[in-house]
């Protein structure tokens, strides 16, 4: 009787040490989050590319760009300050455009084969947001491709893919000339 009530006080004191151990590192590990990283490298609605050859910027999920054959840009954005336009001009052999959640949860996936002209033009929308644009959509809007998200704050991540050397100032200038910004309705 005396080593059951000994293994269970070792139980009850580990789980209590396991349970301390727990919500004294949730503040570490929620101030980690994507969004927050993005936000220590750029201000909402300003793109920044990711260095291709170092990992010392990764953001979670594995968005950082070692693959030499791939630019990699990231925008950070907020709904609550308007819906997200998203648009590049010049043509690329590829662009792939991802968006996550604050969490760093993917929920939306496209690439220039999506695309009417093959040009990036993204529409971010809330559900209000969402049912304006279906309601009247603006003409310079007419050909965007259109992300509803369900979380406010998320961010964009887009990759250019740059098949070799003669390919890199073309890609430059698709990255250069990308644009975040917020429209509001």
């Amino acid at each position: 009787m005396s080593r059951f009530l000994y293994a269970t006080l070792v139980g009850l004191v580990g789980a209590a040490v396991v349970h301390l151990a727990i919500v004294f590192l949730l503040p570490l590990v929620s101030a980690s989050t994507p969004w927050n990283q993005i936000a220590a490298l750029t201000s909402k609605n300003r793109p920044y590319a990711l260095p291709g050859s170092s990992n010392d910027t990764a953001v979670g999920n594995g968005i950082h760009g070692p693959d030499p054959f791939f630019e990699t840009i990231v925008c950070r954005y907020n709904l609550a300050d308007g819906a997200l336009h998203m648009r590049s001009t010049g043509r690329v052999p590829l662009w792939t455009v991802n968006l996550y959640d604050s969490l760093g949860t993917g929920f939306f996936s496209a690439n220039d084969r999506l695309a009417a002209s093959q040009r990036l033009d993204l529409l971010v929308l809330d559900a209000g947001q969402l049912r304006y644009v279906r309601q009247s959509t603006p003409t310079d809007l007419a050909g965007a491709i259109v992300a509803p998200a369900d979380d406010p704050r998320g961010f964009v991540v887009v990759r250019v893919f740059v098949p070799d050397e003669t390919w890199t100032g073309i890609s430059a200038r698709f990255a250069d000339a990308l644009e975040c910004r917020s429209l509001d309705f």
